[in-house]
């Protein structure tokens, strides 16, 4: 299944959404002369309340829901009395129906899925404009009987469009014969504009909380396997070891194991709270940067007995959020490489304003590394390489310069004019 393989919502799993008019026909009839009245009085009103419910849905976590909400509000507007909401399957190609109001389940059921081209509502999808049928009973065009089942009479199709795709269609049904005859189509092709850009953005924000999901987990399984899975192998064999030498009678030597493994199991104790805490500390958006990290090097401090100092975080006021957000975890990814690897006694987190970029340094008084090798993508610890992939998508760049001996020094480079989105101007 493709982008739309989204749970259809029925009418009755949509609680809290009477706001945006979701009663049942009989309740809009009865609420006399409400918001949709007024609406059809004046023109401008439908496409003022069509911007509201296109925002509602576009940052709304429930994309069917909201678009059953949506449904409501166009009800009222058109003077329809059910609809449904299809969008298009990645691959296939077909209409998947994910939310509708007032039709029945055997309908929802047969029309779940309509393939491109295919009755009238697939025809409107091939032609990318406003359908009107006036008398479905007598289009010959109609190949598909749920329509006739569902007493309609007469119906608007409407493709849901962003920029050069169409998303989907919007189709609206009733039940008398030329109900939507007076219809503006320029208002039902301004309607599909502004969903079908409103889906799309919805979709943006999923495949963002995707993409960030998919990369947190790179993140546990990088630690755990550099961490955890390493320690449960070293006490494997010391538990083993331990063993033999108490059947050869040495408990000594025996004890000396037991020794080690203890140190083993609270090394990797630490490890595992220290990636909890990486993973609830964070900036906030709208919040001081500058504070969110000086917290997380008091804690860094605290718990590795490593000293740890800001400098210069005046420096970074005008970073955006987004390479802020990007910046907290390539220094949390840093810091983490000290306390495993550096057996340094002092980390600075360096904050500069460079002409053309803010310079973040991560130095270290540890017993440095091999930076050649580290620094070839080919063979790069998995860390330094989230890092990297991290910085890119502000269009930054991270290196690593170290001497054996004298400490190691990562450098973040984030250039001015990242922007929200996370991309560089």
């Amino acid at each position: 299944m493709g982008e739309c393989a989204l749970r259809m919502v029925s009418d009755e799993e949509v609680p809290g959404v009477e706001e945006a008019g979701n009663g049942q026909p009989a309740d809009r009839a009865a609420a006399g002369c409400g918001e949709a009245d007024v609406a059809r009085r004046d023109p401008a009103d439908p496409l003022r309340a069509l911007h509201v419910v296109a925002a509602v849905v576009s940052q709304s976590p429930a994309l069917a829901k909201a678009l059953n909400a949506v449904l409501d509000r166009l009800l009222d507007l058109a003077r329809a009395d059910t609809g449904a909401i299809h969008l298009v399957e990645d691959g296939s190609g077909e209409l998947c129906l994910v939310a509708s109001r007032g039709l029945s389940e055997a309908f929802r059921t047969r029309e779940s899925r309509i393939p491109r081209g295919a009755c009238l509502c697939g025809l409107s999808l091939s032609m990318d404009e406003p359908l009107v049928v006036d008398d479905l009973a007598a289009d010959a065009r109609l190949s598909r009987p749920a329509c006739l089942d569902e007493r309609v009479g007469s119906l608007v199709s409407v493709p849901l469009r962003s920029r050069d795709r169409t998303l989907g269609l919007l189709t609206l049904y009733a039940r008398e014969p030329r109900a939507f005859r007076t219809i503006d189509r320029t208002l039902l092709s301004a309607i599909g504009w502004e969903l079908g850009v409103a889906v799309e953005n919805a979709r943006w924000f999923a495949a963002m909380r995707e993409s960030a999901v998919a990369e947190e987990r790179a993140v546990i399984a990088a630690e755990l396997h550099d961490g955890i899975a390493q320690s449960l192998a070293c006490l494997n064999v010391q538990a083993a070891r331990a063993e033999q030498l108490l059947r050869g009678g040495e408990t000594e030597g025996a004890r000396r194991e037991l020794e080690g493994i203890r140190e083993v199991i609270r090394a990797t104790y630490e490890d595992v709270r220290q990636l909890l805490v990486d993973f609830r500390s964070a900036p906030k958006e709208g919040g001081a940067f500058a504070s969110s990290l000086h917290a997380h090097l008091a804690t860094f401090e605290l718990r590795n007995h490593i000293r740890a100092e800001l400098v210069g975080e005046e420096c970074l006021q005008g970073l955006a959020f987004c390479p802020q957000a990007e910046v907290f975890r390539m220094v949390q990814e840093a810091l983490a490489n000290v306390r495993k690897h550096a057996q340094a006694s002092r980390v600075r987190v360096v904050c500069a304003r460079m002409p053309a970029a803010w310079e973040i340094r991560v130095e270290d008084d540890g017993v440095g590394c091999d930076a050649t090798r580290l620094n070839d993508p080919s063979g790069a610890h998995l860390g330094l390489r989230i890092m990297r992939e991290r910085a890119a998508r502000v269009g930054g760049s991270v290196r690593l310069s170290s001497t054996l001996g004298r400490g190691t020094t990562v450098v973040i480079e984030v250039p001015v004019g990242s922007d929200e989105d996370g991309s560089a101007r």
